[in-house]
């Protein structure tokens, strides 16, 4: 079976960028249990790196398949603002999945839910001792609530990641998709 071009460029550029995401996504989470707060403007820096990585790979995954679809269409190359939002939205919602599916394992395999769980609220009890503000009642009860949360399900994890992305290409998709625009040229001679 042959996928089309728009098929096998989404698949392809999907698992590219879900790898970038989900490497983001472990070191984040590595760095936040085992590193504490202390490691809180190296987890900063590193989002912020990444979400300029995110929107770059995402303008030029798209720019490289507008090319590849001005190509096919030889009689008349155009790439629509749709075509550039939809391939951008796809490929997000694919980096979704794998960053959802990396992260869950990571969480759940190598650290343990109720782990991390227990080490964020050490963390913030200790944060709150260092600053010298008070333990409120109501502080501790969210901090009790949060330790009563359950883990989250596998596929719970996965759709939430996937939604999340979504989103986010979506936004970004919205402003990219303008910048890879192609309008058909009528009268080239």
């Amino acid at each position: 079976m042959k996928l089309s071009i728009f098929t096998n460029d989404v698949l392809t550029k999907g698992a590219i960028l879900g790898g970038v995401m989900a490497a983001s996504k472990i070191a984040e989470t590595a760095m936040l249990y085992y590193g504490g707060l202390d490691w809180a403007l190296l987890i900063l820096l590193e989002a912020l790196i990444v979400i300029v990585l995110y929107i770059y790979l995402l303008y030029r995954f798209t720019r490289n398949y507008s090319n590849l679809v001005l190509e096919q269409r030889k009689d008349m190359p155009y790439f629509t603002y749709g075509n550039g939002l939809s391939y951008i939205v796809l490929v997000s919602m694919l980096a979704g999945v794998i960053a959802g599916l990396s992260g869950y394992l990571f969480m759940h395999f190598n650290i343990g839910y109720d782990n991390f769980v227990d080490k964020m609220v050490t963390m913030v009890q200790n944060a709150f001792v260092q600053s010298g503000v008070p333990m409120t009642p109501e502080y501790s009860q969210i901090l009790n609530d949060l330790q009563s949360t359950s883990e989250p399900d596998f596929i719970d994890s996965i759709l939430s990641n996937a939604w999340s992305y979504l989103i986010y290409g979506t936004v970004v998709g919205l402003i990219l998709a303008i910048f890879t625009t192609r309008k058909p040229q009528l009268f080239n001679n």
